[in-house]
């Protein structure tokens, strides 16, 4: 069934052959997105708003994929769509996560198999070529499963993250029982995508993991607990180097944590991911506060370019710049529509 499965994602991802992975992929164009719902207020479940209004073409980042909730579906009411720029359209996949790499060239899907625990499959598919392969990881190797307790609960990897250079990838290693506590980092280096795995304990992992900073030089997490956290940034062999004494969780959308010349970061800094919070990288100290429009879905939070964020906004997802007005807006969602969309950085 895997096998089956895995077919047909990559054939969702496959591209039309091409010469040079240089020539950015078409992106999503104009109009609504499919598969989207919303939850009404007497638990019935109808057509949600969401589209795309601006042209994604020639921008320092890429929509590759957003995931709806339909609580009303039989068995999985998750389901991801990812973007297949041949086909100028978004399919509906079977499994698991999807990254695409910032030159556009890769593409790495998550496959899990419920018959094999503590095991996950990643395929990976070579834009310029068309040819997929097969990497399986078996995380037990990496940390054991955890049996205390009754029951055993089995690792697991989240949350992709390309490095900046597209020569790593990073994926955030918890236990199912410890879901907001890390085990550690699995980091793949191109170009065998070979794993390997550094340990890094207890690291504060709830709505989203490590990510990596401007250049990949380094990657960073929350640290401590909910009420009094941190921002610690680590080695590339997991040895920690430095520590923000700052708020929030850091956002890794678009184009990341860091600002592009590195010279900036900013997390979701205040309860319910009410502001975003930008922090100088020198001193640590605070740049400026902007509100985020709360709502159901976890916020979208990273930077667009030097002077600008890619943020949630009223409308749904825009560019705002550091002094908080809004300056275009991408996708329009509506309020109670059940989207998750995922931008990353594209050169």
């Amino acid at each position: 069934m895997l096998g089956r499965f895995a077919s047909c994602l990559v054939s969702a991802l496959a591209l039309t052959t091409t010469t040079s992975a240089a020539v950015p992929p078409p992106q999503p164009t104009r109009g609504p997105l499919p598969g989207v719902t919303e939850q009404a207020g007497n638990g019935q479940v109808g057509k949600g708003k969401a589209a795309v209004v601006a042209d994604l073409n020639g921008r320092p980042i890429q929509l590759t994929s957003y995931g709806t909730v339909n609580v009303q579906a039989q068995g999985n009411p998750f389901a991801l769509w990812a973007w297949q720029p041949d086909r100028r359209r978004f399919i509906k996949t079977d499994y698991g996560e999807v990254a695409v790499s910032p030159d556009g060239r890769w593409t790495v899907a998550r496959l899990e198999s419920p018959r094999e625990p503590g095991k996950d499959r990643l395929r990976i598919l070579d834009r310029t070529t068309g040819k997929s392969r097969d990497v399986a990881i078996q995380l037990t190797e990496y940390t054991p499963a955890d049996t205390e307790n009754g029951g055993t609960q089995y690792p697991q990897m989240r949350w992709p993250r390309w490095s900046p250079d597209g020569q790593k990838l990073l994926f955030t290693v918890s236990l199912a029982r410890q879901d907001d506590r890390s085990a550690g980092v699995l980091i793949l280096d191109l170009p065998d995508f070979t794993p390997r795995f550094l340990k890094i304990h207890k690291a504060l992992v709830t709505v989203g993991g490590f990510e990596w900073n401007h250049d990949g030089t380094r990657f960073l997490v929350r640290n401590g607990r909910l009420g009094g956290t941190t921002v610690r940034l680590y080695d590339l062999q997991g040895k920690a180097t430095r520590e923000y004494q700052v708020r929030g969780r850091p956002g890794g959308d678009g184009r990341g944590v860091f600002s592009p010349s590195g010279k900036q970061f900013v997390t979701a800094c205040l309860p319910l991911e009410k502001a975003a919070c930008v922090w100088d990288a020198v001193t640590g100290k605070a740049v400026t506060r902007i509100p985020i429009v709360a709502g159901p879905r976890p916020t979208t939070l990273g930077w667009y370019d030097e002077k600008h964020l890619l943020i949630s906004t009223a409308a749904g997802i825009g560019i705002v710049d550091l002094k908080g007005r809004v300056t275009e807006t991408l996708l329009k969602l509506g309020r109670k529509s059940q989207i998750y969309p995922h931008f990353s950085a594209l050169k």
